[in-house]
C-alpha cells in the first residue's frame, strides 16, 4: 500500500474548472457562482467525479486493462481507496490511499 494522500478542493478551484469545461464566456459566469460541494457529492455529479479522478491523477495509475472509457468503473476503483471524506459548504477534502490489489466487481455491472 502507498501512503496516505490528500486532495483539498476549494469552491474557486471547483469554479474556474467548470468555467474551462463547459467553456463559459465571462458574461454567463454568474451561472456558477454558488457550488454546494454537499450537494454535488450526494447527487453524484459527473463533473465533480471528473475533477477529483484528474486532480489525483488516479486513472494513470491504474493497468491499461481498466482504463475503460466507462468512468463509472473508475469511480468504483477509486471509491476503494478513500479512508475519509470532510465536506463543508465551499470545501471538500479527501483522504486517500492506493491499494495494491483493487476489488473486481460483480461481471454483470461492469465487465
Amino acid at each position: 500500500m502507498s501512503e496516505l494522500e490528500e486532495i483539498v478542493i476549494t469552491e474557486d478551484d471547483y469554479r474556474d474548472y467548470l468555467s474551462i469545461r463547459l467553456r463559459l464566456e465571462k458574461s454567463c459566469q454568474h451561472e456558477i457562482q454558488k457550488v454546494s460541494f454537499p450537494f454535488l457529492f450526494a447527487s453524484g455529479s459527473e463533473l465533480l467525479r471528473s475533477y477529483i479522478l484528474n486532480a489525483t491523477e488516479f486513472a494513470a495509475t491504474l493497468d491499461e486493462t481498466y482504463r475503460l472509457p466507462d468512468r463509472g468503473f473508475i469511480w468504483y476503483l477509486f471509491s476503494q481507496a478513500v479512508r475519509e471524506i470532510q465536506i463543508s459548504q465551499d470545501k471538500m477534502v479527501i483522504k486517500y490511499q492506493l491499494l495494491d490489489e483493487d476489488r473486481k466487481p460483480f461481471k454483470q455491472f461492469y465487465l
